[in-house]
């Protein structure tokens, strides 16, 4: 029997051993693929650098930057270059009009030696340049936007040149004055949970309102920052939604049940947050915004502070800005929402939508929150919309 029970534990021996074997060789070899993928991507390897040293790969689209870079001072071009939090590089290049064929063909030139696609998705004609816009993909990720404007070479129009009437003719009569332009604003709202959207929201050089949830841990400095570079702040207070999922405390959020006094607390509670605020929008609030009376106790609280209000339109049955009206307060409804498909190129396409809203209605009103994406639509934007002979304007501008 002690044979047996020897050779029974050696077989159990080797049969663990063999198992701990295989267990091991599949995790280093699961190690390794890793290391090696990282390796091949462009990304730090600790084996494939330091205990087999291979020759490291740049990522296609860092070598495409590199190469970039090198054809801007190739053609006497400034760098203006930065990367949003998403990891797509964008690029604002101005250029003479008679630099732009080479260029435009060595960029396109470049792109295709690196193995990716440039897909030209809006080209502006202005009076005095016309802007491209490139969306440039590698492996069918967009890595790179760039902004192109070409200068044109003009020379002054007749009209613009002073003439003097000859003697015994009268002086023509003078024009009529230009019809009032279209008037835009864009409110960005949730500040407060992150810290320094203020100053990204400061960089884009336009009238911006921002909306700032009370309680929120950076809500009292972004509002006294925001103040400070001479933007418009306002209340983005929180409303009951109608999903009964979503958390909404009694201290923080107006309920449909809410109490003059809750509301008067909340208001009053935010308004010390956001002392410089002159208006309020409704932060979610689908349930609340839908129900009439519940809205004319939140409005009228308003009112008496003297505040203007913007429907966010979170829903398509909102009664708020009708009860707004109806009260005689000052109110605007919203109507574009810039990302409510987080995508730079959807964010895009928005702006240029609310443009079209503004000309069509005589003013527009989108509704945007700080996404990389939305920042860098925004940014890139600025050119154009600058030359869209309409009038970027705080909300508190629009108001019916």
């Amino acid at each position: 029997m002690k044979p047996k029970r020897k050779a029974s534990a050696r077989s159990s021996h080797k049969a663990a051993a063999l198992s701990f074997f295989l267990f091991g060789l599949i995790a280093l070899a699961i190690v390794v693929t890793l290391e090696f993928l990282d390796h091949k991507a462009g990304r730090y390897s600790f084996i494939f650098s330091k205990v087999i040293p291979l020759e490291q790969k740049q990522a296609v689209a860092e070598h495409f930057q590199d190469d970039l870079v090198a054809l801007q001072a190739g053609h006497r071009i400034p760098r203006d270059i930065f990367r949003d939090q998403a990891g797509v590089t964008h690029v604002k290049i101005d250029l003479a009009e008679p630099l732009y064929p080479p260029f435009s063909r060595d960029l396109k030139a470049l792109v295709e030696k690196h193995g990716g696609i440039h897909l030209l998705s809006d080209v502006q004609g202005m009076r005095d340049q016309v802007v491209y816009l490139y969306q440039i993909r590698f492996s069918k990720r967009l890595t790179h936007v760039i902004l192109l404007s070409k200068r044109l070479a003009l020379k002054a129009p007749e009209e613009d040149i002073l003439k003097v009437p000859s003697e015994g003719k009268k002086p023509s009569a003078p024009k009529a004055k230009p019809a009032k332009a279209p008037r835009l604003a864009i409110i960005i709202d949730d500040l407060g949970y992150a810290d320094l959207i203020s100053g990204q929201l400061r960089e884009l050089g336009i009238p911006i309102t921002a909306a700032v949830i009370p309680d929120s841990p950076f809500a009292r400095s972004e509002a006294q920052r925001l103040h400070d570079f001479g933007l418009e702040a306002i209340i983005h207070l929180p409303m009951q939604p109608m999903d009964p999922a979503n958390h909404h405390p009694r201290d923080q959020f107006v309920l449909i049940d809410s109490s003059a006094a809750e509301i008067q607390a909340l208001l009053q509670n935010a308004m010390s947050i956001v002392p410089f605020a002159g208006g309020v929008n409704n932060h979610m609030g689908s349930l609340l915004t839908s129900d009439q009376q519940a809205m004319r106790r939140v409005l009228g609280l308003i009112k008496e502070q003297g505040l203007f209000f913007i429907d966010s339109k979170t829903t398509t049955s909102t009664v708020a800005h009708a009860v707004a009206r109806a009260l005689k307060v000052r109110t605007a409804l919203r109507d574009v929402f810039l990302d409510d498909v987080q995508t730079y190129e959807h964010a895009s396409a928005q702006i240029r939508r609310l443009v079209e809203l503004a000309r069509q209605n005589g003013r527009a009103l989108a509704i945007g929150h700080p996404f990389p994406s939305t920042l860098a639509a925004l940014r890139d934007s600025i050119p154009w919309l600058k030359q869209q002979r309409v009038e970027i304007v705080f909300a508190s501008a629009i108001l019916e």
